[in-house]
């Protein structure tokens, strides 16, 4: 069952978190702070965020702010995770929420290196691959039942050479951009993709 209805809902539990992780960490988060986590260009925003946005820029420094938020994300979400899974869920349901729209607090949740995906959807793209690899090989064999002229080495060969390069560039990407980035990274290519299909169909 979800927990969040709205980009509203979705936002403030996750600036929820951000202030009471500032709280128990003793790290000062000004109203304006505060405020600037709402920010938005064209979703839902605080009422009065244009004046608020004008202060933040005229006396904050951008780039320090998103790496103070960011710290504060990536310990909340840790402190979370391990005091109950259902905690960590509402992570990902916000995320995946606010994901949909242009939301500022993402580009700290991005810095933060926080995952915005469930582990179970690994699994998915992994049970995915299996089941490509489970097509092919029922290809190859009728393919050759009805004695259609391709040759099975070669088949095998380019089959197990994209098998082996998508790993590669998997844990290429893990090891530059870290395993929650990369996740995050081709799952939106992944669920761009099939989004697309969809529409299409």
């Amino acid at each position: 069952m979800k927990t969040f209805t709205s980009a509203k809902d979705a936002k403030e539990f996750l600036v929820s978190r951000i202030v009471s992780e500032a709280e128990l960490e003793g790290v000062q988060l000004s109203e304006t702070e505060r405020k600037e986590l709402y920010y938005s260009e064209s979703a839902w925003t605080l009422p009065d965020m244009e004046g608020t946005n004008d202060d933040f820029e005229r006396n904050y420094d951008q780039d320090e702010y998103e790496r103070k938020i960011a710290g504060l994300i990536r310990n909340a979400r840790r402190r979370d995770g391990r005091a109950n899974k259902e905690d960590a869920k509402h992570w990902y349901e916000a995320v995946g929420i606010l994901r949909k729209e242009d939301h500022y607090i993402l580009v700290m949740v991005r810095q933060a290196g926080v995952s915005t995906r469930p582990r179970g959807d690994f699994l998915w793209l992994l049970m995915a691959a299996l089941g490509l690899i489970g097509f092919l090989t029922c290809l190859d064999f009728v393919l050759a039942y009805l004695h259609i002229d391709v040759s099975r080495a070669a088949f095998q060969f380019y089959t197990w050479v994209a098998i082996v390069s998508a790993i590669a560039i998997y844990v290429l990407l893990s090891v530059v951009l870290g395993r929650a980035r990369t996740d995050n990274f081709l799952g939106g290519i992944v669920e761009g993709v099939f989004t697309r299909f969809l529409r299409l169909k």
